[in-house]
């Protein structure tokens, strides 16, 4: 494990998982989720037997095929961590019910506990939107005392679909439909759009539906935060259909662009603290990683907001796992569970 580093009262280590005696013998809870993608119990071994409360979320399906797949892995999950229970949601769009349930659980297993949480998820496959508020809920309400994240990188994206739908338009590779942008709750500022703002952009494997957003914001600087050789992991056909929307955005006057690897999680929320010169938005559309990241950057200073998108719908499209875990830690270093009665 490498050395631990502070960002406002947080700390956060990172590394590729090799020794899996750096994970913590006990939790207090477990978080996992079941997906269509195979890489969702890639992990399901880490999380056996570390806790007594194990959560693994399954939010319903939108089709038949989607369905079917999550059945199948939530099979393989039941059977690899046998004393897991279920949270049954609804779809992952209707976010607002979602949430509550969700943090009626967290709050119910830290009143039950008569403590702040050490808690091990597994964000793989948990969408960006959940996985955001959970860090924000954990943090700002004092509930996580420590929250380790594991996460299996993938080997490649595969589209299993045509790329043109019956009515000629491009599948997405993750979503398809219109984007709606949506604030995270406790990763929000008290004013959402001001005058202007700097808009901090994770750049992923969709951009198209970005640039009417970037417009619609009008920032006053927009810094874009790439994947080092991102474009491995993606079909050629998806990496070509996204250079107008990536051309477009580097014409903007004055852009920065930055690049870290996949796994960077501390040295991107360092570097939005670094260059935050005024009320600043992060738009998490790359990798959860770097979401993280600007979780963590917003959780150290309550001038930067987190948003996300809400597609239409999701691609069911398969993701292998690569072999490679990375394995972060993130610590309150004011120790919430010292303020708790026991």
């Amino acid at each position: 494990m490498i050395d631990e580093t502070p960002i406002g009262t947080l700390s956060i280590s990172q590394t590729i998982l090799g020794d899996h005696s750096i994970i913590r013998a006990q939790y207090d809870l477990v978080i996992g989720i079941v997906s269509w993608e195979s890489r969702c119990h890639a992990c399901s071994s880490l999380l056996s037997g570390r806790s007594d409360e194990v959560l693994i979320i399954h939010f319903e399906s939108s089709g038949t095929e989607m369905g079917g797949r999550k059945s199948g892995h939530r099979a393989t999950i039941e059977a690899a961590i046998p004393n897991c229970r279920f949270l049954d949601l609804e779809r992952s769009a209707h976010f607002t019910d979602n949430a509550g349930k969700l943090e009626q659980e967290i709050f119910g297993i830290a009143r039950k506990k008569g403590r702040a949480l050490r808690v091990l998820m597994d964000m793989t496959c948990i969408p960006k939107r959940y996985l955001l508020f959970l860090l924000g809920l954990g943090f700002r309400r004092e509930l996580f005392t420590s929250i380790d994240l594991v996460y299996a990188e993938a080997e490649k994206y595969e589209m299993s679909a045509a790329p043109i739908d019956a009515a000629g338009r491009a599948l997405g590779l993750i979503s398809e439909g219109e984007w709606t942008t949506s604030q995270i709750p406790y990763l929000e500022s008290e004013d959402y759009v001001p005058d202007r703002r700097n808009l901090y952009i994770s750049v992923g494997a969709e951009l198209t539906q970005a640039s009417p957003i970037v417009d619609r914001f009008e920032p006053n600087g927009l810094v874009l935060y790439h994947i080092t050789e991102g474009h491995r992991r993606l079909p050629s056909s998806v990496v070509d259909r996204e250079r107008p929307a990536l051309q477009q955005l580097t014409a903007f006057p004055g852009v920065r662009q930055e690049e870290f690897e996949l796994h960077e999680i501390a040295a991107v929320a360092l570097s939005v603290l670094r260059n935050r010169s005024a009320g600043t938005t992060c738009f998490a559309i790359g990798p959860k990683t770097h979401a993280v990241a600007f979780a963590i950057a917003a959780l150290a200073d309550d001038q930067i907001q987190v948003v996300c998108r809400t597609p239409t719908t999701y691609v069911v499209n398969e993701v292998k796992a690569s072999g490679r875990t990375y394995f972060y830690r993130i610590n309150d270093r004011f120790d919430p569970a010292s303020f708790w009665s026991r």
